[in-house]
Order: structure tokens, then sequence, then C-alpha cells
């Protein structure tokens, strides 16, 4: 039997119909949009990561250079100290280290320059720093 009120109904749930695809293809539109957002992003953080990590290799060699250099130094001393016993440099200072042992002239003049060094590098308060 013919319903007339049948085309009604199939032209109603076409119109659904077209209207959830239209929808459906908006969400799929956002859905890439921010699919593109996350991948520029995550390629922005991984630029980013591969900065910092060789930042960080640059720091250690750097800090390793300076480790060398100030074990060098110390050599230096060590050096000095057993060939010149008596040199003005090796009496003692009157200042003590905090275990009470003797602070040697040159010692001073090291923390000098350390505390020197360490304040035009923005550390305010380089006795607390260095070994004592």
């Amino acid at each position: 039997m013919f319903d007339p009120n049948a085309h009604t109904s199939y032209l109603g749930l076409a119109i659904a119909n077209n209207n959830a695809l239209k929808g459906a293809n908006r969400n799929t539109v956002a859905a890439r949009e921010d699919a593109n957002a996350m991948r520029s992003g995550a390629v922005a953080l991984a630029v980013a990561l591969q900065a910092a990590r060789a930042e960080i290799a640059r720091l250690e060699d750097a800090l390793a250079v300076k480790t060398a250099s100030a074990a060098g130094f110390e050599a230096q001393t060590r050096a000095f100290a057993a060939q010149h016993p008596d040199s003005l440099l090796m009496v003692d200072s009157g200042k003590r280290y905090k275990d009470g042992d003797v602070k040697r002239k040159i010692r001073l003049i090291y923390e000098a320059a350390f505390d020197a060094c360490a304040k035009t590098l923005g550390i305010m308060n380089p006795t607390s720093r260095r070994v004592d």
C-alpha cells in the first residue's frame, strides 16, 4: 500500500543523515586540525629537546675542562710546596680550615681569587660554595 506520508519520513531521515554527515565532517576536520597542531607541537618539542641536549653536552664538556684545570693548578701548588717549603707562600697565614688545619698564604690567594670571580658570576656568598 502506498503511504502518502512515507516520503516525508524518508525525506526527514535523509535530512537528518545529511546533517549528521555534516557534523561528522566538521568533527573530522577539527580532529585533523588538532592532530596537525599536536604534530607541530611534538616537532617543536623534539627540536627544543635536541637543543637542550646539545647545550647539556657543551656544559658537561666545559665543566670537565674546568675540573681538569683545577686539578692541574692543585698539582702545581703541591709541586711548588714540595720544592719550596720555606717560601713565604707556604707559611701559616694565621687562619684555619674548619677542621683546624693550617691555611697557608697561598690558600688565601686562591680564596680571594675564587670569591672575586664567583661574585662576578653572580654567586652572592662564594664562601659557602668553596671547600673550607
